[in-house]
């Protein structure tokens, strides 16, 4: 129960490692706020948990709806104690056949995305004097792929601007860190060995890039982000923890 009485707001929490974090939130005694697009899923998940866990539909591209959100939850709950900055939109093609459209999608979602939610949520807490900010890049966001120019470009810069906001919130006693998950069985990952010819031959490919030899769980990167969430990183600002079965270790 190490987040008893915590006020938590999770992005794209309806689903993947959202959807794991919020469960493990409410484990640790935390109320979770689910925000994503798909708000019926997101309302299914926290009736299905019960408490005071609520549900808000949210697309992070548009600040318009973000501030709506927050003010929603400022109304409801005043300062969050913890923000997780999940959401993300992937795609896997060239850089020559990225569209604009899928570029601006891809980059305003998994980039332009934690910004607004810091920029909207992160004052109170700021004003409070406490609060933690988790957000959620990926392997891709530290080393190059092929086939993920705009989703690498997203989650590197989601490295950097968690650095950058360390330095600026580091007096302020609200901390912001990152998580970088590897080959994580998601729905995403099945979006995208559903374009592979063989899906069972790239999932099979997938667990062999890994040292430990499997995929890791949801589960798995959910006790991360509860790491930073809860009082036990109490000195880590700036941080970017890998949770990648050693794959950046190779």
């Amino acid at each position: 129960m190490r987040l008893t009485g915590m006020k938590c707001a999770v992005t794209g929490g309806a689903s993947g490692i959202g959807a794991a974090t919020v469960k493990r939130f409410a484990a640790e005694g935390a109320q979770v706020c689910i925000l994503d697009r798909d708000v019926a899923a997101a309302q299914t998940l926290a009736e299905k948990m019960g408490g005071d866990h609520f549900a808000l539909e949210l697309d992070v591209r548009f600040e318009a709806a973000v501030e709506q959100a927050a003010a929603s939850v400022y109304t409801r709950w005043g300062p969050l104690d913890v923000l997780v900055n999940n959401a993300g939109s992937e795609l896997n093609k060239t850089y020559n056949e990225t569209t604009v459209e899928e570029w601006d999608k891809v980059l305003d979602t998994d980039l332009k995305g934690p910004w607004l939610l810091c920029k909207h949520f992160v004052p109170p807490m700021v004003e409070r004097g406490s609060g933690s900010v988790i957000n959620i890049s990926s392997l891709n966001g530290l080393v190059g792929f092929p086939l993920s120019t705009a989703y690498g470009s997203a989650k590197g810069g989601l490295v950097v601007f968690t650095r950058d906001m360390a330095i600026e919130l580091a007096t302020t006693g609200v901390r912001i860190n990152c998580v970088c998950p590897g080959v994580i069985e998601t729905p995403m990952m099945e979006r995208w060995t559903d374009l592979m010819p063989d899906k069972d031959e790239a999932k099979a490919m997938l667990r062999g890039v890994m040292p430990i030899g499997r995929m890791g769980a949801a589960e798995e990167v959910a006790g991360a982000v509860l790491f930073f969430a809860s009082p036990d990183s109490s000195l880590c600002q700036g941080s970017v923890l890998c949770v990648d079965g050693g794959f950046t270790a190779q």
